[in-house]
């Protein structure tokens, strides 16, 4: 049976301190004598010592060296120029990708507005000092609000066109495609340093920061996810940056094989196809809690970060976690299977085939994966298996088109706007009446579904565009811009004071209301959304 991490609410490790770098070896020249002495009357095998000793010859320099430390009465030699390389030829990409590259938003006006609730009290809100409680209703956030107003995220207004929200921190994107950040920092979760660095007023980490060395490199974001304190972003060209650290079940299991904590976004390596005119780049990204999933514009899969409860699809032995947290191809059904989206809990994992059929793997101790929970080896799914019930045929033609999982629950959306759950449902994860027809067969004491079922909305003609998953906590946007919540809040990240909410409740009207809901983000007790204005 797989073990789960406890729930991180605050780590505070210390930074890890830089390894001492080792002294190169000073290399011995070997002095050449000035004369050979004369030999001896008997033969012998030694060279007999000169009688006076020269002055060593000047060290061999590098073509970049510079003149100290040579004698100066020994000409230097003149140094050649270096031959310049030749640059390839790059082709540009002709063959179609499977899966696209990703594409900014369409930019519409009004602006998003970013709005928050649940708890701020590590300043993952962003809003400043002042405001580190909890909300258990949204709040327009007043800094957002203000630099759309000076034209920080660019012209005529321009807002956050993206938004995730991790278990202490979020992370938002604006429309110039820079990233924000704002929440703990303990490992390395916001991209830049904040240790030792002035903080005159306080805001340097409960007032969102552009990551300025992905501004300095020209990287327009596009979509980002986030766990714990492990964060992903890949931009419009279908590149990769990383940074943060992954968690196990002992505590910090580290960033790499090579370093604990990553504090600034950086490149890493994927074993991608490329050759002329075919380059395989990144297509889109998910987070669990503590390990990252890759879809490529080939329809490959990447995983890696902590596979203590089989979330990377892949065997990791015990022994050697370290080598989770490199990067590797995972296979799904057939070898040659292309997939074509990517979805995670916070400790399973899920992906749709271009047949349309779903997968999932990790943890499944509550039916979590969809897979079925008949045994006890069932409870934990080490390679990719099919979920039941969300086939192509099965949906009548429809496909699953967003997956988002929580603990130990998960939503999918499929390609019509209705959304399915499987998991736990001891505090509403799964959004159902008490008389709704899957208890029908169901434990009785209802603890979990071990297969997706259909949640029923108060509107059947609104489909539901987007889903988020938080812990226990569920929130959904329909196409007229409403927003539901359902399952369980402590904090407020429900949005409504209630605690539990048993089935889809509405927070953002429909119709009638000052604003449409677009996106929403969960994070460990925080929910962050981003609302448009509605034109009257």
């Amino acid at each position: 049976m797989a073990t789960e991490a406890p729930l991180r609410r605050s780590s505070r490790a210390p930074v890890s301190k830089a390894a001492p770098v080792a002294k190169a070896a000073n290399s011995k020249a070997a002095a050449k004598p000035a004369s050979k002495a004369k030999p001896a009357a008997k033969t012998s095998k030694k060279r007999a010592a000169s009688t006076e000793r020269s002055p060593s010859p000047p060290p061999k320099r590098t073509k970049n060296q510079t003149t100290e430390n040579v004698n100066p009465a020994v000409p230097a030699r003149p140094v050649k120029k270096a031959k310049t390389a030749k640059t390839a030829t790059v082709v540009p990409q002709s063959k179609p990708y499977f899966n696209p590259l990703p594409t900014p938003p369409e930019k519409k006006r009004p602006g998003l507005q970013v709005f928050s609730w649940g708890a701020g009290n590590f300043g993952q809100f962003g809003m400043g000092p002042d405001l580190l409680g909890e909300l258990d209703k949204p709040k327009k956030h007043a800094w957002a609000e203000e630099q759309m107003e000076e034209g920080t995220f660019g012209d005529d207004n321009a807002g956050i066109e993206f938004v995730a929200a991790g278990g202490m921190h979020t992370i938002f994107v604006d429309e110039k495609g820079t990233i924000w950040t704002c929440g703990v920092n303990d490992d390395a979760a916001l991209g830049r340093v904040t240790e030792g660095i002035p903080d005159p007023d306080g805001t340097l980490t409960n007032v969102p920061h552009p990551l300025e060395s992905l501004v300095a490199e020209k990287f327009r974001a596009v979509q980002v996810a986030t766990g714990d304190s492990i964060c992903v972003a890949v931009d419009n060209r279908g590149e990769l940056r990383v940074w943060g650290s992954f968690r196990a079940d002992e505590g910090s299991l580290g960033f790499s094989e090579t370093a604990r904590h990553q504090f600034v976004p950086i490149p890493v390596a994927l074993d991608l196809y490329h050759k002329p005119g075919d380059y395989e780049k990144v297509s889109a990204v998910a987070a669990g809690g503590n390990h990252i999933l890759v879809l490529t514009t080939h329809g490959h899969i990447f995983t890696w970060g902590s596979g203590q409860q089989a979330q990377l699809g892949r065997k990791v032995l015990e022994r050697h976690q370290m080598k989770g947290t490199n990067p590797q191809k995972i296979v799904i059904g057939a070898r040659a299977m292309r997939a074509v989206v990517i979805g995670a809990g916070i400790y399973h994992s899920f992906a749709v085939d271009e047949t349309g059929t779903v997968w999932g793997w990790g943890l499944n101790s509550m039916g979590q994966t969809g897979t079925g929970l008949e045994t006890k080896e069932d409870e934990s799914v080490s390679l990719p298996k099919v979920v039941r019930g969300l086939s192509k045929e099965e949906l009548g033609g429809e496909t699953v088109v967003q997956i988002s999982g929580g603990n130990h629950h998960t939503l999918f959306l499929t390609s019509d706007g209705k959304v399915y759950a499987c998991g736990r449902a001891n505090s509403s994860q799964l959004g159902l009446a008490q008389d709704d027809p899957a208890w029908k067969d169901a434990d009785p004491a209802r603890e979990f579904l071990s297969e997706p079922v259909l949640v029923t909305f108060p509107d059947d003609d609104d489909p539901v565009v987007y889903i988020a998953a938080g812990l226990h906590n569920n929130m959904a946007i329909t196409k007229d811009g409403a927003l539901y919540c359902w399952g369980q809040g402590t904090q407020g990240e429900l949005g409504v004071p209630d605690v539990e909410v048993p089935t889809p409740r509405m927070i953002v009207r429909r119709e009638g209301g000052s604003w449409e809901a677009v996106s929403v983000a969960c994070g460990g007790q925080h929910t962050m959304g981003l609302f448009r204005k509605r034109q009257k």
